[in-house]
């Protein structure tokens, strides 16, 4: 660890990012090279005096510090993306759909700064480059002890504020049911049981009365609905454009299950400062990145990585307690 005048061991120390008990040599040292290209990433944002850069110059830069580091440490040739276009594409839509950085026409631009308390930690975006003092992934925090706003963090990431039995229950009350005789070829129903490695979709509807959610149409295109059988007549609701498009279904999906009692548990297995977790199910777009973004693949020469990933201890904690007030559940223990 100490060739290049300690370079990566600087690094672990100044942004906190530090080795857990189980985990290699090499994993550990992926891990920062993963991190130091997201920051500088982030720096390259005031490459231009406008302080405005092209997305293709953000890309640039990660490929140029990927590359730099392979050359630094051939030993992690095995565990960095092989494909820096991989690594290119998580890291832009992480900024992006974290609020990390911001649309201008042609241009991307860093956030305003904006920092909130949450169980000992200070998340933060938007701050100058010699203010990061911590780092989870690509995602900039401090340790500090301050209030704690569920609702202001929440706004923070545009995570759900309700929670997921209040979200289904609110969804089923404003359903306008009509009898629908069929649907065109095409249509799938969600997967009400385990085991979801076998796809979130079936192609045989519940007809025991339960309500659940169908869609039917064109991939790219399709229109989604509650559906029930009444006395073996298939009842529907239309949902919402904006409930269900750019993958948002899964918030109504995991409400789905969770009222059910089979939305699976998120699991984790804590390693000294390092906590791994595997979702078992995948979160809605919000949730989802949220956690991405202050987190690291488990794997990285295989890009994205949703459902296995791994967090700093304190990050960890102020997350779970997050989505837990959300209604989803952890659970420890697995290896």
């Amino acid at each position: 660890m100490d060739k290049y005048n300690g370079l990566l061991s600087k690094v672990s120390r100044q942004y906190h990012i530090l080795r857990g008990n189980q985990e290699t040599a090499d994993e550990w040292k992926t891990r920062l090279v993963y991190s130091i290209c997201g920051m500088m990433a982030y720096a390259s944002l005031w490459d231009d005096t406008e302080e405005s850069i092209s997305i293709v110059h953000l890309r640039r830069r990660i490929r140029s510090i990927l590359g730099s580091y392979k050359s630094l440490y051939p030993e992690l040739l095995g565990t960095l993306p092989q494909n820096s276009e991989e690594l290119e594409e998580e890291i832009t839509n992480q900024f992006l759909s974290a609020g990390v950085v911001y649309h201008r026409p042609n241009r991307i631009v860093a956030s305003k700064k904006h920092e909130e308390h949450f169980g000992g930690v200070l998340f933060q975006r938007g701050i100058a480059l010699d203010n990061i003092s911590c780092v989870s992934g690509i995602g900039f925090y401090s340790k500090q002890d301050g209030g704690t706003n569920l609702n202001n963090i929440k706004t923070m990431f545009g995570l759900e504020q309700e929670n997921l039995q209040t979200l289904w229950q609110t969804t089923l009350s404003t359903a306008s049911w009509k009898s629908k005789p069929s649907f065109e070829f095409g249509t799938e129903y969600l997967r009400l049981k385990p085991p979801f490695s076998r796809g979130y979709w079936v192609n045989e509807p519940d007809k025991t009365g339960t309500i659940s959610i169908l869609r039917t149409g064109m991939k790219g295109s399709q229109l989604y609905y509650l559906y029930r059988y009444v006395d073996a007549v298939l009842e529907v609701s239309p949902l919402p454009q904006w409930q269900v498009e750019n993958y948002s279904y899964r918030a109504l999906a995991c409400a789905c299950l969770s009222n059910y009692g089979t939305l699976p548990p998120i699991e984790y297995f804590e390693d000294g400062v390092l906590v791994h977790i595997r979702m078992n199910y995948l979160l809605p777009p919000r949730e989802l990145e949220f956690i991405k973004c202050y987190s690291w693949p488990e794997i990285c020469t295989a890009l994205p990585c949703n459902f296995r990933r791994k967090l700093s201890v304190e990050v960890f904690a102020a997350i779970k307690n997050i989505l837990s007030d959300e209604g989803y559940e952890f659970k420890g223990g697995i290896a």
